[in-house]
């Protein structure tokens, strides 16, 4: 639901609707499916929509995935270009993808996400730990989406400290795109239906709650 939709402007809410379907291409059905996923669209200014699109084509987007893009990401159109996609899109181009509309075609949501909080320490651990270059990146974008600590650390190291298994050698996509279970049994080659998998999961997940827990403040001295 979305109350404020009945504040809101009638004229700019066919502006933008017409907007979508005339010069980005959009179908009836898209437009309603991307307003209906992100309602807070209709009050989006149809200029800064106009620019987020000419941002997109900038890079060389493809024009017929334009369509696909905002009807499963209209959050996309709420960026702003210069603090959410410019510094995005350095950084895709510093680490040497040089397809800058293809990565972004494939991971949408890339676009909004924090270079110093999401970006960067994931590729730290990509380079430095995993020694892996920007084409796993490149043939992967996904990567960036998977939390680095509960999911990208946690199954490598799994499968360098309990199997033995040299983490150079797992391909990021193969690691990743799995769910635990199938991680477990397909990369790991675990033969317990992801037993052992899950118990070193919570192992983890309870030895760093209970560090906290069993923090004592210091006893006062009488």
């Amino acid at each position: 639901s979305y109350p404020d939709a009945f504040f809101l402007n009638v004229t700019n809410i066919h502006h933008v609707a017409s907007y979508l379907r005339e010069d980005v291409g959009m179908t009836k059905d898209d437009v309603a499916k991307a307003i209906q996923n992100f309602p807070s669209l209709l009050k989006q200014d149809v200029s800064r929509i106009k620019d987020v699109v000419e941002y997109l084509r900038s890079i060389e987007v493809d024009e017929e995935d334009l369509p696909s893009i905002f009807r499963s990401f209209p959050a996309t159109l709420m960026l702003d270009i210069e603090k959410d996609m410019v510094p995005v899109v350095d950084f895709i181009r510093g680490i040497g993808v040089r397809n800058i509309g293809r990565f972004v075609t494939r991971l949408p949501p890339v676009l909004g996400y924090s270079v110093e909080k999401d970006l960067q320490p994931k590729w730290d651990f990509l380079t430095e730990v995993c020694q892996f270059d920007y084409f796993e990146v490149a043939r992967f974008p996904a990567y960036f989406s998977y939390p680095l600590v509960r999911v990208i650390k946690l199954r490598y190291e799994y499968l360098r400290d309990c199997k033995g298994i040299p983490i150079q050698l797992a391909r990021v996509d193969d690691v990743l795109r799995f769910g635990d279970r199938e991680f477990a049994t397909e990369i790991a080659l675990d033969d317990d239906n992801g037993v052992a998998f899950a118990k070193f999961v919570e192992g983890r997940d309870f030895s760093f709650h209970s560090s906290r827990k069993n923090r004592r403040k210091p006893r006062r001295r009488h």
